[in-house]
C-alpha cells in the first residue's frame, strides 16, 4: 500500500512539473508572437507589453487548469477550501480514538453492545396502522428511558438523554421499510439494546430493536448435534456448553439477536448429566442432540430446549 502511495506521489509531482513546462512554453510563445508584431497595450513599450502578455497567459492557464480540476475533484476541492477543517476533524478522531483505546485498556466495562437493558418488551400487532406503530414505539421508548435512569446509574453510567430530535427518530422508526417489512410476516417485538459498550462514566445509549415474533423453531426440531467419540475422556459438562454454542450460532444464522440466539430456557437432559458421563465413557461413537422443547416465538425470552445423547449404531 505504502509503494503504490509513493508511485501515486511521484506522479502528481510529475505532472506538475509538466504542466508548469507547458505553462511557461506556451506564454513564452505568446510573449514571442506579441514582441515580434510590436504590438503595445495601454501606450507600454512593445518589450514590457509581450512580457506581460507572456505572464498574463501563464496565469490564465494555471487559473484555468486549477478550476478545471477543482470541478472534476473533490480531494482537490477539499485541499482548496476544506483542509483546516479537514485538519480539525483529523485530529479531533485522533484525540476521541486515544480516549477511546485508553477506555477500553483501563475502564470498566459495565454493558457490552447488544446487551438486553430493558426486562420488559412490546408487541407491535402486524394489523396495527401507522398512526398505531408510532404510539407504541414512543410509549415504549419513553418508559424505557424512565426505566435506564432509574437504573443504571447506580452502576456508574450517567443519565440517557433525550435528543431534541427523538420524536423524529421515532416517527422515522415507525415509517421504516424494514418495519414494515418484518411487520408484513408477523406481529414485531420491540426491544431495548445497548448500541456501543458503556463503559463507567459513560452516557447511557441505547437502540430500539424491531424484530419478527415468527415461529424460529418448531416443537421437535433438531436445532444442533455433536458428535462424541467414546471412551476418548470427553467431559459431557463441556460437551453440553459446546453443543449450546452451536444452538446459539443456528440461532444467528435465522437472524435472532444475540440477546435471544445466547438465552436458552431450562434444559430437560435425557437422561441426566450423569448417566451421559457413564455412557461415553464406554467404546462406541455417541450423539448430542438439542431439540426445541416447543415451538419458540422470540416474545418467549429463551430458547426452550430438550438435550438428548444417543448412541450409534
Amino acid at each position: 500500500m505504502k509503494f503504490v502511495e509513493v508511485i501515486r506521489g511521484i506522479g502528481n509531482v510529475a505532472f506538475v512539473m509538466a504542466l508548469a513546462g507547458i505553462v511557461a512554453y506556451v506564454g513564452d510563445r505568446v510573449g514571442h508572437q506579441v514582441g515580434r508584431k510590436r504590438l503595445s497595450l495601454y501606450g507600454i513599450r512593445p518589450k514590457y507589453t509581450s512580457t506581460i502578455v507572456a505572464i498574463a497567459t501563464g496565469m490564465i492557464i494555471a487559473l484555468v487548469v486549477t478550476l478545471g480540476a477543482i470541478f472534476a475533484s473533490e480531494q482537490v476541492k477539499t485541499a482548496f477550501f476544506r483542509l483546516n477543517a479537514l485538519n480539525a476533524q483529523i485530529a479531533e478522531l485522533q484525540t476521541r480514538q486515544r480516549d477511546l483505546e485508553a477506555k477500553v485498556n483501563s475502564g470498566r466495562l459495565v454493558f457490552p453492545v447488544d446487551t438486553l437493558m430493558v426486562p420488559f418488551y412490546r408487541i407491535i400487532p402486524q394489523s396495527a396502522t401507522q398512526g398505531a406503530r408510532l404510539t407504541t414505539i414512543h410509549d415504549y421508548y419513553f418508559f424505557a428511558v424512565k426505566y435506564v435512569n432509574a437504573t443504571y446509574p447506580r452502576l456508574g453510567l450517567r443519565p440517557y438523554a433525550v435528543p431534541a430530535d427523538a420524536q423524529r427518530r421515532l416517527s422515522a422508526l415507525a415509517d421504516d421499510l424494514t418495519t414494515a417489512a418484518k411487520l408484513s410476516q408477523a406481529n414485531a417485538m420491540l426491544t431495548v439494546t445497548s448500541d456501543q459498550n458503556l463503559f463507567e462514566n459513560d452516557q447511557i445509549h441505547f437502540a430500539i430493536n424491531v424484530t419478527p415474533d415468527i415461529r424460529y423453531f418448531q416443537k421437535g426440531q433438531v436445532i444442533a448435534q455433536l458428535v462424541i467419540p467414546g471412551k476418548s475422556g470427553a467431559s459431557i459438562n463441556i460437551a453440553l456448553v459446546q453443543l449450546q454454542n452451536y444452538v446459539s450460532i443456528s440461532a444467528r444464522r435465522l437472524h435472532l439477536p444475540p440477546f435471544l440466539s445466547d438465552i436458552f430456557q431450562p434444559m430437560q437432559l435425557i437422561p441426566d448429566a450423569a448417566q451421559m458421563q457413564q455412557r461415553i465413557e464406554k467404546p462406541g461413537t455417541f450423539l448430542l442432540t438439542a431439540y426445541a422443547a416447543q415451538d419458540f416465538y422470540p416474545h418467549i425470552g429463551g430458547i426452550p430446549i430438550i438435550i438428548v445423547l444417543t448412541q450409534q449404531p
